[in-house]
């Protein structure tokens, strides 16, 4: 990718990255609890992805500055380079992980963390690994059992 395709997409990264966390932001000041009980501001719930989101934010901006320096918003889009664009290797293939994580998404909570988990992650070997489906199994079944292990026995936080 040349310098010109590179300050186009990073104008375009840069939007979505800042409307992204101003998104999470505004959400999780409308929607997120907040306890004066517990003190400063510092002990609510949303701290963290709002601190998070505002790291992000400050890094979109500098990308955005960039990108404008070399005249990545001189963008043309037509028909024939979005259909390209979405036929590529790589839209399918983020396209595909989108996907998955929905599914992960939506079977998270109705059933159990360790087979959400376990087929999430086996799925994603499957589709993206070039191994064998045993072995992706196996990786699967093992990350899937060391994650509930270190956080519901060492983190005592639980899992959905």
């Amino acid at each position: 990718m040349d310098q010109k395709q590179m300050a186009k997409a990073d104008f375009v990264t840069a939007i979505l990255l800042i409307l992204t966390c101003l998104f999470i932001m505004m959400y999780v000041f409308l929607a997120f609890p907040r306890f004066p009980e517990w003190g400063t501001i510092f002990a609510n719930p949303g701290f963290v992805p709002v601190l998070l989101a505002f790291t992000v934010l400050l890094m979109s901006l500098n990308l955005l500055v960039r990108s404008l320096r070399r005249q990545g918003h001189q963008i043309r889009i037509t028909r024939d380079g979005l259909m390209n664009s979405l036929r590529a290797n790589k839209s399918i293939r983020f396209l595909t992980c989108l996907g998955l994580f929905v599914l992960y998404y939506l079977l998270l909570g109705r059933i159990p963390f360790l087979i959400d988990a376990t087929l999430y992650l086996f799925l994603s070997f499957l589709i993206f690994g070039r191994g064998k489906w045993f072995v992706a199994l196996l990786i699967a079944v093992a990350t899937s059992y060391s994650v509930d292990i270190i956080f519901t026995r060492i983190f005592l936080v639980p899992l959905p």
